[in-house]
């Protein structure tokens, strides 16, 4: 008989405690024959129900045994009649000239290139925008930015409407106050357009 493995999982203890006292012996090695032979037991109720109950999570925890502990493919060794040599030819065991004693110089291992690539790094660095973080405006400031525009809608009422909310738009938090000027200065403008159709009639 082939043996397989499986995990105990603490649901199975769970469900053994479900069984009664004077059956959980029989309950407990039904489940191991199973899981380790897969030998079907042959119960009668409630035994039945309680082991029908964990008899897929057996199965599932045999299945991903056997494929690699995780699942997947299984684990896989390289195969023994063609063994790579640890180093190449062009390799040598230490990346020192031979007959030198001396430790190489910043220059002779490499280090300058770092020392380059490392600059380029920092100077990228300096060139990105670093975010800013959301700072709400003052009233005056939204009135001030509002009048500078020659936007037209209230910029009390903006001003509380975000303060009201928390200074989000939606669920996310606000990223720049101008930007949402803008936006509520697009809907006074339609607004405006609209009415005046109807005012015509």
């Amino acid at each position: 008989m082939e043996e397989a493995q499986f995990k105990w999982l603490p649901k199975f203890t769970a469900a053994c405690a479900k069984a009664p006292e004077e059956q959980r012996g029989k309950l407990l090695w039904a489940l191991a024959q199973y899981g380790t032979y897969g030998i079907e037991p042959d119960l009668e109720w409630p035994l039945d129900a309680i082991f029908a109950s964990v008899r897929e999570d057996i199965d599932y925890s045999k299945r991903c045994i056997a494929a690699g502990k995780t699942g997947g493919r299984g684990n896989r060794k390289p195969p023994l009649d063609s063994p790579k040599p640890p180093f190449s030819e062009s390799e040598t065991k230490n990346d020192e000239p031979e007959g030198n004693d001396e430790p190489l110089s910043a220059e002779q291992k490499g280090d300058g290139d770092n020392a380059e690539a490392k600059a380029r790094q920092g100077k990228a660095k300096q060139g990105k925008a670093v975010s800013k973080r959301f700072v709400k405006p003052a009233l005056a400031e939204v009135e001030e930015y509002v009048s500078a525009k020659g936007y037209t809608f209230n910029p009390e009422a903006f001003w509380s409407y975000y303060e009201a909310v928390g200074w989000k738009v939606g669920s996310k938090p606000m990223k720049n106050w101008k930007a949402a000027c803008s936006t509520w200065q697009q809907r006074e403008a339609k607004k405006e357009t609209s009415h005046d159709a109807y005012s015509n009639l």
